[in-house]
C-alpha cells in the first residue's frame, strides 16, 4: 500500500499563538484515517494547514512525495487534494448546481468526465434541488452539498472536517452511508470528527490529537478498545 500523505514535525498556529506542536502522521492510498480529539485540540487547524489555508511554522507536508507546505490552496486543489471545511462554507446565494461547479473551479477538466452526474447519483436529493439556492437547503442537504462540492474536483484525497456536526442521528447515518460508499470506491479520506463511534467504525486507522499533539494511534478497532478513549471520550 503506497503512502499518499506524510506530515512530519508540523508546527502551526495563528500569529504568535501555537496550536500544533510536532505533529507527525501518515495516510496510505485508499485508507480512511480519522483524527479525533476534544474541542480546541487543533484538528481544524491541522486540515487548514495541509490544504494551504495556514502556513506552518516548522515541519513538512508531503503529498505523493512532493512537499506542499507553503503552497497556495488552489495549487493544492489542482494536485488532487480537496478540503470540505467544518460547516460546509457553501455559497448561500448560489444554486446547488452552481456550488458544485465552484467545487470544480480549480480542476475544470473534471467537468468533462461526468463528475457532476456522479455526485447526483451519490446524492440524488442534490439533483432534485439543483436549481434551489443553497441557503434554502436543510442541514443534512447542506452537508451533502458540501461533500459533493469537494468531490466535484475529482480529488484523489478528501479531507472532511466534522461532517456530522449539528445533524440529527438519522442524517448522520445517511452521511456516513455515503462515506462508506466512497471508501468502497477506494477514495483516500482524512476525517476529523468528534463523533467517536462513527469515526472509528468507518476508519482503517486513527490518531488522537490533544493539546496540539498526537498522543495515541492505532487501527479503528484498537482505538475503540483503548481505555484512554473509553474514559475520556465515551464515558465508559
Amino acid at each position: 500500500m503506497s503512502e499518499i500523505l506524510r506530515v512530519e514535525g508540523l508546527h502551526a498556529g495563528y500569529g504568535k499563538v501555537p496550536v500544533l506542536r510536532d505533529v507527525s502522521f501518515h495516510v496510505n492510498e485508499g485508507e480512511v484515517v480519522a483524527i479525533i480529539g476534544p474541542n480546541g485540540a487543533g484538528k481544524t487547524t491541522l486540515l487548514k494547514t495541509i490544504s494551504g489555508l495556514i502556513r506552518p511554522t516548522a515541519g513538512k507536508i508531503l503529498f505523493e512525495g512532493q512537499e506542499i507546505d507553503g503552497q497556495p490552496p488552489h495549487r493544492i486543489t489542482r494536485i488532487g487534494l480537496a478540503h470540505v471545511p467544518e460547516g460546509g462554507r457553501l455559497f448561500p446565494n448560489m444554486s446547488v448546481r452552481e456550488n458544485l461547479l465552484m467545487g470544480a473551479y480549480s480542476r475544470r477538466e473534471a467537468l468533462r468526465t461526468g463528475v457532476l452526474e456522479e455526485v447526483y447519483e451519490m446524492f440524488p436529493v442534490l439533483r432534485e434541488r439543483s436549481r434551489q439556492m443553497a441557503r434554502t437547503l436543510s442541514g443534512g442537504e447542506k452537508q451533502m452539498l458540501a461533500i459533493g462540492r469537494g468531490l466535484a474536483s475529482r480529488p484523489r484525497f478528501l479531507m472532511l472536517d466534522e461532517p456530522s456536526l449539528g445533524l440529527a442521528p438519522k442524517l448522520v447515518d445517511a452521511i456516513y452511508g455515503r462515506l462508506q460508499m466512497l471508501r468502497e470506491r477506494g477514495l483516500t479520506v482524512l476525517l476529523v470528527e468528534q463523533n467517536i463511534h462513527y469515526a472509528l467504525e468507518l476508519a482503517d486507522r486513527g490518531y488522537v490529537l490533544e493539546n496540539g499533539r498526537i498522543v495515541l494511534e492505532g487501527t479503528g478497532e484498537e482505538l475503540a478498545r483503548s481505555e484512554h478513549i473509553k474514559k475520556h471520550y465515551l464515558g465508559l
